[in-house]
């Protein structure tokens, strides 16, 4: 049965210990000469996704010194989230953080959050959005701050219906969405409020994938060539491309991934190439010249292989040729061994067979050297019935030879030697240094979109359905802006992490540009008119990491620390310093901004400026 996990015990998906060092205490007495709020937080068995929020929260200055200093007012018994969540911020400020105290607050989580019970990995965007709503819920109209502003706070809360709590006031801001006639240009607008932005990531329409040519004129000889092969596309069109790279006809070329244990599958033109080459070695080979008028030939695709279950293991080049269909066991095995000649240690003397020949695809289906003519065998018909669609219809065979034989006529032969093209190297290069802006996710962001035929709008204008264009901005902006980068995809079934290194400004976030013409904070329905528009820059302070795989994860953070400026990584319960220049990474999920002239008059930030 599976092991219940223990403290520390957070695999996030992953297995692999050498990711972290060992924890080096979750308290005040392993801090060394770390400051206030730079504690490390236990791991209670795959609660890493929590953690890294916690962190990010409690290093956002203004909730944490709210939460600390008890300035709320809670609203009843269902407030324990908030109680907790304050408890815990405390502990790490005052250096009195315990386990306990942890352990307590993903205890009442999991009372009032139904899917955040038990021990699996989740979602930190979920769970942080999650908490922030019951925050919400728990504080109702915010507790005002003492001082002198007060009053004007008071008044500026109770003009809305019940009033904004901490989190309204703090983290929501408003997004226009836009839906403008192609005809009459008028244009409808609804807004919406928002406590992230979610920014979708630019990609790359294509991807890395290696495709060895077996082709005629080299003699067989094998070259991996690096293509960039579209995301969305299909095997027809990687077919022409390889047709291209090797000056040879596509209707020539057949394609399929053969495995070291030598397993062949062909690609049918209509298979998308999201997953091609990914279960084994993509070949791409070149089919020999036409035979005569007259022959009956069947077109064989074949691969050796010696040894069984996880001894086997494929030998010498996949291969391609053409056999008479009326050919007998001992033609057929000259033919196999034939492109193979110069390879053996030895003459083949006896017509006996020396090998197996099993038809791929087809369990159980081998070819008897009994028969007069193996190759007229059904599984062959089905095979040359079933054959992928734009290639030449083939065969495919694998040639199943025992050790010893296989090492008496060939000796120690393993797969053959594969040369690499540079363009293997200049590809996955090219791949892997993709990166972009966040300006660039925000222009994505904001980008016109038309809408569909069979989402066409009635115009109220025109009266009639049009097809509008539908555009978001943003309205108003948050004192605590909190940017999700869509790291996680879906192309076709499957969803893949996006890896793009998304370069972000650690100073002076100008988000001017992207409010819509006439929004800005000021025009927020619950805050006075101010005479001049805000300070639109904003400073980042906190990022929270996911690492891995959609398979498995592992969350991580980094947090600018309020007292003393330095930046430090949050990993569990191990705390250690970073540079500024290492806190942006291919890793990076959700970013915490902070508004310059956003402290609160009551924060012991605001007397330091």
């Amino acid at each position: 049965g599976r092991r219940q996990p223990q403290p520390e015990d957070d695999e996030g998906g992953f297995g692999s210990a050498a990711r972290r060092e060992t924890a080096r205490g979750g308290g005040a007495a392993g801090s060394g000469a770390r400051p206030p709020g730079a504690q490390g937080l236990r791991n209670h068995g795959n609660t890493c996704f929590m953690n890294a929020v916690v962190q990010c929260l409690s290093n956002t200055a203004p909730l944490a010194e709210f939460l600390a200093l008890g300035r709320y007012r809670a609203r009843g018994a269902r407030a324990e989230v908030t109680h907790r969540l304050a408890a815990l911020v405390r502990a790490l400020w005052s250096l009195e953080y315990t386990p306990r105290l942890s352990a307590e607050f993903q205890s009442i989580v999991a009372k009032h959050g139904a899917q955040f019970r038990g021990n699996a990995q989740h979602d930190a965007l979920e769970f942080l959005l999650w908490l922030l709503d019951r925050m919400h819920e728990d504080l109702g109209s915010a507790s005002p701050a003492p001082g002198p502003h007060a009053a004007h706070q008071r008044s500026a809360e109770q003009s809305g219906a019940g009033g904004e709590s901490f989190v309204q006031s703090h983290f929501q801001a408003q997004y226009r969405s836009s839906l403008t006639c192609p005809h009459c240009r008028k244009q409808s607008n609804t807004f919406d409020p928002f406590l992230c932005i979610s920014l979708p990531i630019p990609v790359r329409q294509t991807r890395a994938l290696n495709v060895t040519l077996v082709l005629q004129r080299e003699g067989g000889r094998s070259l991996r060539v690096g293509l960039a092969v579209p995301l969305l596309g299909t095997a027809a069109e990687l077919r022409q491309m390889v047709a291209r790279e090797g000056d040879v006809p596509p209707q020539q070329v057949i394609l399929a991934e053969v495995s070291p244990q030598g397993f062949l599958r062909s690609l049918d033109d209509t298979e998308e190439l999201s997953t091609a080459g990914q279960g084994a070695p993509l070949y791409a080979l070149q089919a020999p010249p036409e035979a005569p008028a007259g022959a009956h030939p069947v077109l064989l695709l074949l691969c050796h292989v010696a040894g069984t279950g996880l001894h086997r293991a494929r030998f010498g080049p996949p291969l391609v040729l053409r056999a008479e269909r009326g050919a007998s066991w001992a033609q057929l095995q000259r033919d196999v061994l034939a492109p193979l000649r110069g390879t053996m240690r030895s003459a083949v003397q006896s017509t006996a067979p020396q090998f197996r020949i099993h038809v791929a695809g087809e369990p159980g289906a081998y070819l008897s050297p009994q028969d007069m003519h193996p190759l007229c065998h059904a599984a062959i018909d089905r095979a040359l019935q079933q054959s992928p669609t734009g290639g030449p219809p083939h065969v495919a065979l694998t040639v199943e030879w025992d050790i010893s034989t296989k090492e008496r006529l060939f000796g120690s032969m393993q797969q053959e030697a594969v040369q690499d093209a540079d363009s293997v190297r200049l590809q996955q290069a090219a791949h892997q240094q993709h990166s972009c802006t966040l300006d660039e996710c925000f222009q994505l962001y904001t980008k016109e979109e038309q809408l569909a035929p069979d989402d066409a709008w009635r115009c109220p204008h025109c009266r009639v359905p049009q097809q509008g264009t539908v555009q978001l901005r943003l309205w108003t902006l948050p004192d605590i802006l909190i940017i999700h980068l869509k790291r996680f995809r879906q192309v076709a079934q499957r969803r893949h992490k996006l890896s793009t290194l998304v370069r972000f400004p650690l100073r002076g976030l100008d988000m001017a540009p992207h409010l819509a013409p006439g929004g800005g904070l000021w025009q927020h329905p619950l805050r006075p008119p101010r005479s001049c528009p805000p300070d639109a820059l904003y400073d980042l302070y906190a990022i929270c990491n996911h690492h891995g795989s959609m398979q498995g994860g592992h969350y991580t953070a980094y947090c600018c620390n309020s007292l003393d400026g330095r930046w430090y990584s949050y990993d569990d319960s191990t705390v250690e310093g970073v540079r500024e220049d290492e806190v942006s990474t291919r890793s990076a999920y959700i970013l915490f901004y902070q508004r310059r002239n956003a402290i609160p008059a009551w924060s012991a930030s605001s007397a330091a400026r």
